[in-house]
């Protein structure tokens, strides 16, 4: 948290007591979280507190490099607190979302979007199939 207030020092923008509780919510809970989930993690802590304010808190976070939005099928947004490079694997059928701790060169990814016009700003691989519980669920 003590990054997070000088982070938003440093930008001129208000420490407020919504913006720590979520990032720590985020950083505890260990992530792929929905704002919806994020909310129903602070609203004991912080009577009132409204939906929107848990999302619009959650965009600043990403936009700030201490949460990341981790792009998943389906309606809502999921993020992370930033943490080491990683991949992952999401579940066509759950949606469950579980890390992928591969090395995976992605130079040429990212030279090869350039080459295309495209600015990346990041770069990352994506496997999608059947979670363990929905592959035995299934057979």
């Amino acid at each position: 948290m003590a990054e997070l207030s000088e982070l938003l020092h440093e930008r001129g923008m208000r420490v407020t007591s919504q913006r720590l509780l979520i990032e720590r919510a985020l950083c505890h809970h260990g992530g792929h979280l929905t704002a919806e989930q994020v909310h129903e993690l602070v609203a004991p802590a912080l009577p009132g507190v409204t939906q929107q304010t848990v999302y619009s808190t959650l965009a600043l976070l990403a936009d700030l490099g201490v949460a990341r939005r981790v792009a998943a099928p389906g309606p809502s947004t999921r993020f992370e607190a930033v943490g080491a490079d990683h991949h992952h694997m999401i579940c066509e059928r759950c949606g469950a979302i579980e890390d992928l701790e591969a090395r995976v060169p992605l130079g040429a990814v990212a030279r090869a979007a350039r080459d295309s016009g495209f600015v990346p700003a990041s770069a990352g691989v994506t496997v999608l199939g059947l979670c363990a519980r929905c592959a035995a669920e299934k057979s």
